[in-house]
């Protein structure tokens, strides 16, 4: 083994714990990785230094990329596979690239790694954490690539050597004896497999035989098998002596003794196998007659009249995964399997006999406590606790205890970017996701802004300057683009294809899907040099605006001079009150003086028209979160829209229950409180009449939103009626009751077209005139004395 080339360290603890420690300091780094469906995940991220990176690893991942933000700003990324077959019992220590990896705690208590042969003097006093392999392949100019296997706590690690000899009893027989350094543990980690030669040849002779008699021995074989005898005497997987025969082998645990570990096999003959199975971290070899085997399985055969040992071990060989991950790029191939002089286990007895003994191994390593993946989790969670810098403070708390989450997903509660965006974004490059997570770090408010029309940012202190960035950002976010590049795109048919094809294409993916930097620059470029071409000046976005207002009809005169000069020293903040895009407040101030007082007054009214629009989005908003309260379902209509707008949610459950809530006008008994909603409504937006088509549409979904909420207060109204009467609330409540009960549930379960007949037959049964909803309207009355008070 060789000193470690490679940049960055990888320590995995073989289940889900990976440490990554870096050989040079570097400005940022970071740590993902790579979900078996493909969707990469930022795990761990670090500021400038060499300190480790820890991350927890999602189910099924085994694929790494140790991420370094270079000094000229360009991203370096280091694939990493990790591979658990990569172990330090099975691999050629003389393999090219392949290091051995110590990992210790240095003098302030971190994570560090020393690699290359072993030297326990290097380490002083230190203790060893872990001990595993890394394999590097490639070089600083071609990229490096990584094989990480599975680390071992010292305690874990077993690298003992048991030594296997044989002799054959007075009486017949045969007994194997165990001894190694440790003579306690000599047999501890081994099985042994007796295939008999005569049950081999009575599974041949059974399988030639008619199909009636076979199954009438078998039969025969089954009833021996159910004997208690049989059951007392059972191997290592469970099975009595009868059933294991049937099956061909009986899998056997060498017993402890004084002086190592013994099996006796009393009915062994001389043309039995014996296969010795070890577990992957101990050695075996044979110390009987002849020459010296190691290495496991192992098959003892009796051969002219001595024992004879042959070693079925092969050298390591990587995972199909591995291969099909990393072997695919010639000499800088890390995937190298050399098979040495054994030969491969190829009988199907001894085959199956061999998953029978993986198979209980991995049951007793599940048993084991993950001592190294505990060791790795209390490291990091104590470099969490007094983290340096922005990337420290994210990873410490994408590292909390109660809810873990990757880098993105903690971003998410701190830059106020909607969380969907940010799931959208898991599904990006990683290059993409380093970007936006760096954006959003220095600049929040701006990379909220470009997540919420899905444009990929580059990494800052790229070569485009940030001012061009923002004016790129400002046009993107135009809620017109699409229509405007559609148009575009029509206007250029016929005269240059590939620009129309441009346009058209990325018209149907403006803010609809997720866009590069550098394709809305080319689309940016192709707009205004096709608007150059047909000799039209391009409209900055203030132009555009008054354009449009233009075409407006306007009804109000024209004020005074001293009305003017007020109205322009509030624009300003009009627009910031109106919540305008950043491109229009910027120009504004710019042009502020050239402006002709009729344009002013365009524009204040316009400002002033979009807040009350917004103000009423907040006033109706909270209309709906009190109604809510009312009808007993807090929420509701938040639940309903992704970004949790209340407003849009209850016009999207308005117009999906359209007809029902148009049905309860038809019942007389509602009609008082439909017209107090109606009242609420008009007290909120003012008369019909006067209203925008803004203003209409949200008194369409108020309307209809009341209506559903009316319904469902009404219905509970009428069901705490019914429990008054002592026989309906109890015929009610039985759901096996087959008179009253299933036919006022049939009636209540009626919805829209039973509703009237159920209230009718509430107010009946009670004999009262109940006044159906009107608590919604008096919560509604509440609410607007309180806001007048206030």
């Amino acid at each position: 083994m060789t000193l470690s080339a490679a940049p960055v360290a990888i320590i995995w603890d073989g289940s889900r714990h990976v440490a990554a420690i870096w050989r040079d300091s570097a400005p940022i780094r970071f740590l993902a990785a790579e979900e078996s469906g493909g969707r990469i995940s930022l795990i761990a991220a670090a500021d400038a230094g060499i300190a480790p990176l820890f991350g927890t690893l999602p189910q099924g991942s085994h694929a790494l990329h140790a991420v370094t933000l270079a000094a000229d700003g360009s991203l370096v990324t280091i694939p990493v596979q990790l591979d658990d077959k990569l172990s330090l019992a099975e691999a050629d220590r003389g393999a090219a690239g392949l290091s051995l990896v110590q990992a210790y705690l240095d003098d302030d208590g971190r994570l560090a790694q020393r690699s290359g042969p072993t030297d326990a003097s290097a380490f002083g006093e230190t203790a060893i954490l872990a001990s595993g392999l890394n394999r590097a392949s490639g070089s600083d100019a071609e990229g490096w690539r990584l094989l990480a296997g599975s680390f071992l706590h010292p305690d874990d690690e077993r690298a003992a050597t048991s030594m296997l000899t044989a002799r054959r009893g007075e009486a017949g027989g045969l007994t194997l004896v165990f001894t190694g350094d440790d003579a306690e543990a000599a047999a501890e980690g081994l099985l042994v497999a007796h295939l008999p030669a005569a049950m081999r040849e009575a599974r041949q002779a059974l399988a030639q035989i008619d199909q009636d008699l076979r199954l009438a021995i078998e039969a025969e074989l089954d009833t021996l098998a159910a004997s208690p005898a049989d059951q007392r005497d059972v191997d290592a997987t469970g099975l009595g002596r009868v059933a294991a025969l049937r099956r061909g082998f009986r899998l056997l645990r060498p017993s402890a003794e004084a002086e190592g570990g013994m099996l006796s096999l009393p009915d062994w003959v001389e043309a039995d196998d014996i296969i010795v199975f070890a577990e992957p971290r101990r050695q075996l070899a044979w110390a009987g007659e002849g020459e010296t085997v190691s290495g496991s399985p192992m098959t003892l055969r009796w051969q002219e009249g001595a024992f004879a040992a042959l070693s079925h071990g092969t050298r390591y060989r990587a995972s199909a995964a591995t291969g099909l991950t990393l072997g695919q790029s010639g000499g800088n191939a890390l995937v190298v399997a050399s098979a040495g002089s054994s030969a491969p286990l190829h009988d199907d007895l001894a085959l199956a006999a061999g998953r029978s003994a993986e198979g209980l191994w991995r049951a007793t390593n599940a048993a084991r406590p993950a001592r190294l993946g505990t060791i790795l989790g209390e490291i990091a969670l104590r470099m969490a606790q007094a983290p340096g810098g922005a990337l420290a403070q994210l990873d410490a708390r994408s590292k909390a205890p109660a809810t873990p989450v990757s880098l993105l997903e903690a971003l998410s509660t701190t830059t106020g970017i909607d969380p969907d965006r940010i799931d959208e974004l898991g599904e990006r490059p990683i290059a993409e996701q380093v970007a936006m997570l760096l954006r959003a770090l220095t600049q929040p408010q701006f990379a909220a802004r470009a997540c919420a029309v899905r444009l990929i940012l580059p990494l800052p202190g790229s070569t485009r300057d940030e001012t061009g960035l923002e004016q790129l950002l400002a046009w993107y976010e135009d809620p017109n683009l699409p229509q405007a590049l559609a148009r575009e795109a029509m206007a250029l048919a016929g005269h240059d294809r590939r620009t129309m094809r441009l346009l058209h294409d990325v018209a149907a993916s403006v803010h609809q899907s997720w866009i590069e930097t550098g394709l809305a620059i080319e689309v940016e470029q192709a707009m205004a040099a096709a608007a150059t071409q047909r000799g039209q000046r391009r409209l900055s976005p203030l132009d555009a605006l008054l354009l449009e207002l233009r075409r407006q009809p306007q009804r109000q005169p024209t004020p005074g001079l001293e009305a003017i000069a007020r109205m322009r020293s509030e624009l300003g903040e009009a627009a910031r009150q109106a919540s305008q895009p950043a491109a229009i407040t910027d120009e504004l101030g710019r042009r502020l003086g050239e402006l002709t007082p009729g344009e002013i007054v365009l524009l204040h009214g316009h400002f002033a028209s979009v807040r009350r629009e917004v103000e009423q989005a907040a006033a109706a908003a909270e209309l709906i979160r009190s109604w809510e309260e009312v009808a007993g379902c807090p929420g509701l209509a938040a639940r309903a829209h992704r970004s949790g707008d209340a407003v849009r949610g209850a016009q999207r459950l308005a117009a999906a229950s359209r007809n029902f809530a148009g049905s309860l006008s038809r019942i007389e008994s509602l009609a008082p409180a439909l017209a107090e909603l109606a009242g609420a409504i008009d007290g909120l937006l003012g008369p019909a009449a006067e209203g925008t088509a803004r203003n209409k549409a949200l008194r369409e979904t108020l309307d209809g939103y009341g209506r559903l909420l009316l319904a469902q207060l009404v219905r509970h109204e009428a069901d705490a009626a019914f429990a008054t009467v002592p026989f309906a609330g109890k015929a009610l409540a039985d759901p096996q009751d087959t008179g009253f009960g299933a036919a006022y549930r049939r009636l209540r379960a009626g919805s829209g077209d039973m509703l009237p007949r159920y209230l009718a037959a509430a107010a009946a049964l009670t004999g009262l005139d109940h006044q159906w909803g009107t608590a919604l309207a008096a919560r509604t009355e509440a609410g607007d004395a309180s806001r007048q008070d206030a």
